[in-house]
């Protein structure tokens, strides 16, 4: 098991992370606590993959000012129940991005094993819950060294380059997160 904490530098959060292998791949569970737009809030989240990364299936929780929000999703072939409904915008999405924590940018960046300035675009199902908002999202991710990699969402002008640790883990994603330990 691994264990991560993260701060969240924009909605003032501190995430707990913990990973667990199991035969098939990777279960990964985490409580983020933070402030949104002056609302605090408590997200969980749990996440199974395969043993290359990719996403299987997903469960969110929110609770911001005694209101509750909850999504989940889960592969069947390719395709993806999003709250039950088949959704085919995102036929063979590998990848989830939850907008508030840097642990969905791991999974394609261990999961896609680039060399060295090698890119790759992919699609992923964006979840910002705070927002409720569910969307397809298109990123790049280009492998700048052993530690760096640089973000680009495909969608918007936004790009960033990330620190990784030793483990791949989101180390360092300027203005925005920082592994604490």
């Amino acid at each position: 098991m691994k264990m991560l904490l993260w701060r969240g530098l924009i909605n003032k959060s501190w995430e707990h992370c913990k990973i667990d292998t199991v035969e098939s791949g990777f279960k990964i569970a985490s409580e983020i606590v933070g402030n949104h737009d002056n609302n605090t809030y408590t997200v969980n989240y749990l996440i199974s993959t395969d043993d290359q990364w990719n996403v299987q299936d997903f469960e969110i929780s929110c609770e911001m000012e005694g209101q509750r929000k909850q999504v989940y999703g889960k592969k069947n072939g390719s395709n993806w129940l999003i709250n039950g409904q088949v959704v085919a915008t995102f036929e063979d999405f590998k990848y989830i991005d939850i907008a508030i924590t840097p642990l969905t940018n791991t999974l394609p960046i261990k999961g896609l094993a680039l060399h060295v300035d090698e890119s790759q675009i992919i699609d992923v199902i964006y979840i910002d819950i705070l927002n409720d908002e569910i969307k397809p999202f298109k990123q790049k991710y280009t492998k700048l060294s052993k530690e760096r990699y640089h973000y680009e969402n495909m969608e918007t002008d936004f790009a960033s380059s990330i620190l990784i640790d030793r483990n791949g883990m989101v180390k360092t994603y300027p203005g925005l997160f920082e592994l604490v330990a």
